[in-house]
Parts: structure tokens; sequence; C-alpha cells
């Protein structure tokens, strides 16, 4: 018997569908809980043309144009990372990859083994390695001096194992970036452009702020 109503709903609501689908099938994807897939967004991507967008909009800021304060997002600094400015990123270093979460600052990248030949032995960590890896680093963005920040690194991966802590600042160093006396052994240097009186995270956003002073000086300078 409950097979006989089984098969009767079925076929009440297969001619339902036939006869009034695009009004009825709503109702019943309702009534079963059945909600309909919600169209997913497209992320935008680091490319060459949001790095020269942002690089425009921060000269423009710099310049007073802009306001006093710039907040850029994880996708904005990873397209002008990648793309706007060479020298900065190491050699065998690629697609570097910036994401800001709840004040922390992510920055993940493919590196290759054989271009840093200082880097300590990692195989009795996460067995053979490839001839790239996956290296992630998470950190927090601190002042260090007036042009420098720092990039204090609590937590380092790679190949999505953790490293020891004792093992960080070896892999810092093996990437060969001049280190100020200055500078913690668990960090990265992070030079400050000019023109700007601070830099932090707030959440998921780096944020700018214009050295009034020094915009004004410029300014006067201008007018002379």
């Amino acid at each position: 018997m409950k097979k006989s109503v089984i098969a009767v709903v079925l076929i009440l609501v297969a001619y339902a569908g036939f006869r009034w689908g695009p009004a009825v099938f709503p109702s019943i994807e309702r009534a079963l809980g059945i909600a309909p897939a919600a169209p997913t967004l497209e992320q935008p991507q680091p490319t060459p043309e949001l790095a020269a967008h942002t690089l425009d909009l921060f000269e423009q800021f710099r310049a007073g144009e802009a306001g006093d304060r710039l907040m850029l997002g994880g996708t904005e600094l990873s397209a002008v990372v990648r793309y706007s400015l060479p020298g900065l990123v190491p050699r065998g270093i690629t697609a570097p990859t910036i994401e800001l979460e709840k004040g922390r600052v992510h920055v993940s990248a493919r590196v290759a083994v054989e271009s840093f030949p200082k880097l300590p032995r990692l195989d009795h960590i996460i067995g053979l390695l490839p001839d790239t890896i996956l290296l992630e680093i998470r950190g927090s963005l601190v002042p260090l001096d007036q042009r420098h920040m720092a990039l204090v690194v609590d937590r380092l991966q790679a190949m999505k194992i953790p490293i020891p802590a004792r093992l960080v600042a070896d892999v810092l160093r093996a990437f060969g970036q001049s280190r100020p006396p200055s500078l913690p052994d668990d960090a990265l240097e992070v030079p400050m452009p000019d023109g700007l009186s601070s830099v932090f995270v707030q959440r998921d956003s780096l944020v700018m702020l214009a050295d009034v002073t020094a915009a004004a000086d410029e300014a006067n300078e201008g007018t002379r």
C-alpha cells in the first residue's frame, strides 16, 4: 500500500512539473527542504591589470588626491608583488600570494629548492623533497624603524607540514635577504614606501595612512 501511495505521488509531481514546471518545482523544492544552489561569485584574481590599477591608486593617494587613508586587500597586494615590483621577490620564488585575515598576514609561494642551497634540511620533517615546495608563512606586521616594517613569523609550513620553531630563523635566512641588527631572527624585513606615516593590518585589509606633513612640504616645494 505504501509503495502504491509513493508511486501516485511521484506521478502527480511529474505531471505537475510537466504542466506547470517553472511555478511548481520551486514550491516542491521548498516543501522538501531542497534549496537551489546559490550562484557562486567569481573571486578577483591577481593580474597585471589589477597591479597597474593598484599602483595608480597608490600614487594618487601619495599625491594627496585620494584621501589620507588607503586600504588594500590581499588580492591587490598579491598582484603588485607578482607583477609590479621586480627584484622584491627572490629568483626561485613563484606565485606569491598574500591573504589578510583577522589582522594577520598569510603569505604563500612556490619555492624552487635548488635556488636556495642554504635552506636547512627538511627531508627528515616532510620526507623526500620535490624540486618545488609550497611554503606558507603566517605572521604579524609590526613597526621596525622609520623606513621598514617587520613581518614576525609565528607559523611556517612546508607542503602543509609545520616547521619546528627552531628552524624558522634558518629558513628565513636562506632567502638571502639583508637583515639589519634590529630585525628579529623570526622575522622578514618589509620596506615601507615613502610618504606614509603608518602601516598596519586591520581585519582583512592593509591600511596605509598618509604622512600629511610630507605631502604639505612637497606641495609647497611645487609652488615655489
